[in-house]
C-alpha cells in the first residue's frame, strides 16, 4: 500500500514524486483484479460484475482483460503537478497493456474564474495579475456554462501575451479554444485547448465527462439504501478524524446529516449550469421522495429505481444528480478502473473510502497510486532570502534599543550618560530594589534611545528602506517560485522537459 509519510510535495524544480515507486504498479494492479474477481456485491439487486461492464462499455473500453488506470481533476487552470498525473497515467497503462482514462469533473464548481498571470516589472520584480477569463455566476458549476467567443479569446490573447516575458504555451491553449469556439460548452471548449498543448508531448488521455459517466445502479443503490450509507460514511469520516487527530467535525468533509426520516445523500442535485444542491431522500412506502435541500424535486418508485436507474433519473430533468467528490473516487475505485492515480491530497482523504468500502460493501479496497510533480515558470529571482527579511527587521526593531550599533559619532557625553543608566538598572535588579525604581531607570533609558534616534531620522529610514526592498524581494520570490501556475503557461521545452523526467521515473 501507499507510504503516507512519503507524500510530500517534491521541493524542487522538476522534480517528481511517484508512490509507491512505478516498479510496483504491476503488483498493485495484478492485486486490485484478483481482489474484484472475488466480490460478492449487489447493487439495487443487481450483480457487480454486470453494474461493471454496463460502465465500462459507457467510458468505451469493454474489453475486461484490458486494465484501465485512471485519473481525474476539474476542467481548471492545472499547475504542473497535476498535468503529471496525466502524463504518468498513459505511460504506465501502455506499458501495463491497458488505458489510461481521465475522468473530467464538469459536476464541481471552479475554485476560480480567473487565470493568474505572472508579470516582471522593469527592476526584475515578479507580481502578478489575475485575468477573469469564464464569466459566470459565482458558485455554479462547470457543466454547461457557455463557451468564450471568438472575439472574448483574441482579447484574453492579448491581455496575456502583453504580460508574460518568456515564451509560452498559452498561445497553443488559447488557439485550441478558438478552434472550439462553438463547443457545447466551456468544458469541452477548455478541454480543446488542453489537447492543443499536449498534442505535441502525444498525450492524448481518453477523456470522460463524469455528468456523462455517473448513472445507474450505483447511484440506485446510494437512494434505496441512504440511511445505511450514511452510517458507513459517517463512521469513516469519524475513523479518519481520531487517526489524523482532526478535531474540526467538517474536516475533512461534513458528516451526513438526519432530519427524521429524511437522510442526507453523498450525491448532488441541480440543474446545469446552476448551483448544486445536497440531495435529501425519504422513503415513504414504496417511493423515495427527492429533495434538493428543502425543495422536494420528485418522487420515484423503488421498484422502478431497480428496475431502469438511468430512466427514472432521466425522468428528473431538468435536474440531474451528480456525485460528491469522496462519491466520485468510490464508484471510480469500484466499478471504472482497475487502479486509480491520486494526487497528494486526494491520496490522503481517500482512505475515507477504504473504510466506506470495507463497511458498506464488504470488500478490500482497491489500491491507489499517487503522482505529482514540481515545475516552476522561468521568472527572474532576487538576492534574498527570508532570513534575510527577518534579520533586517530585527535590526530595525533593535535601533530603538541600541542606537549606538547603527548611528556613527554619537557624543561621548550621550554614550556616556546611556551606560550610566544601562549599569544603574542592572545594579537595580541585582539588588532587588521596588519595581517602581527601577521602572523610573528604565523609562529614562528609553527617553534616551529615542532622543538619539529621534536626532536621527536618517538611521530610521536607511533600514525601513533595507527591510522594505528585501520584503519585496522576498514577495517577488515566493511569486517566483510558485508551482500553482497553469501549466500551460510553461514554455513547451520546459513541459517536454518534465514529460521526460515523468516518464523516465516510469521505467
Amino acid at each position: 500500500m501507499l507510504t503516507f509519510t512519503k507524500l510530500t510535495t517534491p521541493p524542487g524544480d522538476g522534480e517528481v514524486l511517484i508512490e509507491p515507486a512505478a516498479a510496483d504498479w504491476l503488483r498493485f494492479l495484478e492485486k486490485n483484479i484478483e481482489h474484484r474477481s472475488r466480490r460478492k456485491i449487489t447493487l439495487a439487486d443487481r450483480p457487480i460484475e454486470e453494474v461493471q461492464r454496463e460502465v465500462r462499455d459507457r467510458l468505451g473500453a469493454s474489453d475486461p482483460s484490458c486494465p484501465i488506470l485512471a485519473v481525474g481533476h476539474q476542467p481548471e487552470f492545472i499547475h504542473p503537478g497535476v498535468w503529471a498525473k496525466y502524463v504518468v497515467t498513459q505511460c504506465m497503462a501502455g506499458r501495463l497493456g491497458g488505458v489510461g482514462i481521465d475522468f473530467v469533473v464538469d459536476n464541481d464548481t471552479p475554485h476560480s474564474d480567473s487565470l493568474e498571470v505572472p508579470t516582471v516589472d522593469a527592476e526584475g520584480f515578479v507580481e502578478t495579475r489575475t485575468i477573469p477569463i469564464f464569466d459566470a455566476p459565482a458558485g455554479t458549476v462547470y457543466e454547461g456554462r457557455a463557451s468564450l467567443t471568438e472575439s472574448a479569446i483574441d482579447a484574453l490573447a492579448r491581455d496575456i501575451g502583453d504580460r508574460l516575458p518568456f515564451s509560452s504555451s498559452i498561445t497553443d491553449y488559447l488557439e485550441g479554444l478558438k478552434e472550439a469556439k462553438d463547443a457545447a460548452d466551456m468544458v469541452e471548449q477548455h478541454l480543446a485547448g488542453r489537447r492543443r498543448v499536449d498534442a505535441p508531448l502525444s498525450l492524448d488521455l481518453r477523456e470522460i465527462r463524469v455528468s456523462r459517466a455517473f448513472n445507474g445502479p450505483f447511484v440506485a443503490d446510494l437512494l434505496l439504501d441512504a440511511e445505511r450509507f450514511a452510517v458507513c460514511y459517517n463512521r469513516a469520516l469519524m475513523l479518519y478524524r481520531r487517526a489524523e487527530g482532526i478535531r474540526t467535525s467538517n474536516r475533512p468533509l461534513p458528516d451526513l446529516a438526519e432530519h427524521g426520516s429524511r437522510v442526507e445523500t453523498a450525491l448532488w442535485i441541480y440543474r446545469p449550469p446552476g448551483r448544486r444542491h445536497r440531495l435529501w431522500v425519504e422513503r415513504s412506502g414504496s417511493d423515495i421522495a427527492l429533495f434538493a435541500e428543502a425543495r422536494e424535486i420528485g418522487r420515484v418508485s423503488a421498484a422502478a429505481l431497480v428496475d431502469d436507474p438511468e430512466a427514472v433519473l432521466r425522468s428528473l430533468a431538468p435536474w440531474v444528480v451528480r456525485p460528491r467528490a469522496l462519491t466520485l473516487t468510490l464508484w471510480a475505485r469500484l466499478l471504472a478502473c482497475d487502479l486509480f492515480v491520486h494526487g497528494i491530497g486526494g491520496a490522503k482523504y481517500d482512505r475515507v473510502n477504504d473504510d466506506i468500502l470495507r463497511s458498506y460493501y464488504a470488500c478490500p479496497p482497491p489500491a491507489y497510486v499517487c503522482v505529482t510533480a514540481t515545475l516552476r515558470l522561468p521568472l527572474p529571482r532576487q538576492a534574498a532570502e527570508r532570513r534575510d527579511v527577518l534579520a533586517a527587521r530585527r535590526r530595525l526593531r533593535d535601533l530603538h534599543f541600541n542606537p549606538d550599533r547603527y548611528i556613527e559619532n554619537l557624543p561621548e557625553a550621550v554614550l556616556r550618560q546611556r551606560v550610566d543608566w544601562i549599569e544603574q538598572s542592572r545594579r537595580l535588579r541585582a539588588a532587588r530594589m521596588p519595581a517602581e525604581q527601577r521602572r523610573e531607570t528604565f523609562l529614562a533609558i528609553r527617553k534616551l534611545h529615542e532622543e538619539i534616534v529621534n536626532g536621527h531620522p536618517e538611521a530610521h529610514a536607511r533600514l525601513r528602506e533595507q527591510w522594505v526592498l528585501l520584503e519585496r524581494k522576498s514577495a517577488s520570490n515566493a511569486l517566483a517560485d510558485s508551482r500553482e501556475y497553469f501549466y500551460a503557461l510553461q514554455p513547451s521545452d520546459r513541459l517536454r522537459m518534465l514529460a521526460d523526467k515523468l516518464i523516465a521515473a516510469c521505467r
